[in-house]
């Protein structure tokens, strides 16, 4: 191992139409956010140690120990990538001694213990080396801004960098378009060990940056996005990903002939929204400030309040909303401003 120090950060993100469909195959329009999860990883002689002081988490294991357990419990994929199934992943929650007490909160360590022995083990002659790993964050969790995903993703690359799987950028290059794809392809296994069943949206915002369009785990930039100021508003209730898209899915099951067209039609806000988004950046393109674009702007704004009020009621009848949730959009209402 080459590098014996790394520093790797990764954006939070909002999701401004689609959340919760998204998992069943329905577009969703997303983009990251200027709060972010940080991580490094120093080498260290054989063991592995975390810190991640806003999680109150700490933990520490031997690293030949780890890797005499392991290595025989690693399964591969056609792609190459290593794995653990469930069997093993259950293995690995009893190692790190978590198995009886099982939160979100300690999801993940077993994200880190999963990613770190998976990214190494993908290079079949590499042992698994001692680091040291520090993780924090100014995202609160549970609050829907995509913290395990941040999480997952700085800790893709910055094991994915130890391991020498992608180069470190020097000379003012940038990684290559495949490089992302493989951070956030281990980033998304980071997030599957957090939450079950995730639609991938999240870790992929957060790898990429800027605004994306995301469906049925295909992603493509929004480059035709306006400036906007979002005013987030932290209920304080956390919220639990996995039990939420459990829910959802019930729901779907239980009474399909309602979910289905509440899908279908946040799959037509959002591709309504992303029409709006386009033309408000066309006429941010606009030099001049003419009567006509300013009253245009007004109307773009007014569809995009009308929309984000449906999404939202789609999202109490999809079940995910809660009473504080609707708390704040009945006193926001009175000041005419559309929360979602």
């Amino acid at each position: 191992m080459d590098l014996k120090t790394v520093l790797t950060s990764s954006p939070g993100k909002i999701i401004l139409h689609g959340e919760h469909a998204v998992v069943h195959g329905t577009t969703a329009l997303a983009s990251s956010l200027n709060l972010r999860s940080y991580l490094q990883l120093v080498s260290s002689p054989d063991a592995i140690t975390l810190n991640f002081p806003d999680l109150d988490l700490q933990g520490s294991w031997d690293s030949k120990t780890t890797d005499d357990t392991f290595s025989a419990l690693v399964k591969y994929g056609d792609d190459g990538d290593a794995f653990l199934d469930d069997v093993a992943l259950e293995t690995l929650k009893e190692f790190a001694g978590l198995s009886d007490d099982i939160t979100t909160k300690n999801l993940a360590v077993i994200a880190f213990l999963y990613l770190y022995i998976c990214i190494f083990k993908s290079k079949s002659s590499l042992e698994l080396p001692g680091l040291k790993a520090l993780a924090t964050s100014n995202l609160p969790t549970g609050a829907g801004l995509g913290s395990s995903a941040a999480f997952s993703s700085s800790l893709a690359a910055g094991l994915l960098l130890v391991s020498g799987t992608i180069p470190v950028p020097s000379d003012g290059t940038d990684w290559t378009k495949g490089h992302y794809q493989v951070i956030n392809r281990w980033a998304y296994q980071g997030e599957r060990v957090i939450h079950g069943n995730p639609s991938g949206i999240d870790n992929a915002v957060s790898v990429s940056g800027g605004a994306l369009r995301y469906k049925a785990k295909v992603f493509e930039p929004l480059d035709e996005m306006p400036s906007l100021k979002i005013l987030l508003v932290n209920t304080k209730v956390a919220r639990s990903t996995k039990v939420l898209v459990a829910g959802v899915k019930d729901r779907l099951e239980k009474y399909p002939g309602v979910i289905r067209p509440v899908f279908d039609a946040m799959e037509d806000i959002s591709q309504r929204s992303q029409s709006v988004l386009a033309s408000l950046r066309k006429i941010e393109n606009v030099t001049s400030e003419s009567r006509d674009n300013s009253s245009n702007c007004c109307k773009l704004y007014q569809t995009m309040e009308e929309l984000i009020d449906m999404n939202q009621s789609f999202l109490k009848i999809l079940g995910v909303s809660h009473q504080t949730i609707e708390h704040i959009c009945s006193v926001t209402a009175e000041f005419d401003i559309h929360p979602n």
